[in-house]
């Protein structure tokens, strides 16, 4: 049982470093932002079950793909854009962390629609 576990996950990681290794920086972004959602779906889920376990290491996830989103601002050449993405960020990082520390899953699920408003503004750019 353990060893199609660790299959699975191996395999996983395979599948995800292929992905990136094969993708524009725009699906990057994308793909930031699909798992950015994902993390944040999941840990609403957790806190609503009552799994502490998953929704600290989904929302820890969350909380470092928004890190790595806000990296990737270009201040010099985004001007304006990317101040208002710094500032959407840091208002997903902060709700992130209230929601986490006060179990409010619905704080989650409102973080997540704001997240999935930039994901959907992204995917209709076209590099």
């Amino acid at each position: 049982m353990m060893q199609a576990m660790r299959a699975r996950q191996q395999y996983a990681a395979i599948d995800t470093a292929t992905r990136t290794e094969q993708a524009s920086p725009h699906r990057l972004i994308e793909m930031l932002y699909d798992e950015l959602l994902s993390a944040l779906r999941q840990a609403e889920i957790a806190v609503e079950r009552g799994d502490l376990g998953m929704k600290s290491s989904r929302i820890s996830r969350a909380l470092s793909i928004l890190h790595g989103l806000e990296s990737s601002l270009d201040f010099n050449r985004g001007g304006p854009v990317a101040e208002s993405l710094s500032s959407a960020y840091a208002y997903l990082r902060q709700e992130t962390i209230a929601a986490g520390r006060d179990n409010d899953s619905r704080r989650l699920a409102a973080a997540t629609e704001a997240a999935a408003g930039l994901a959907d503004a992204w995917r209709q750019i076209r590099p």
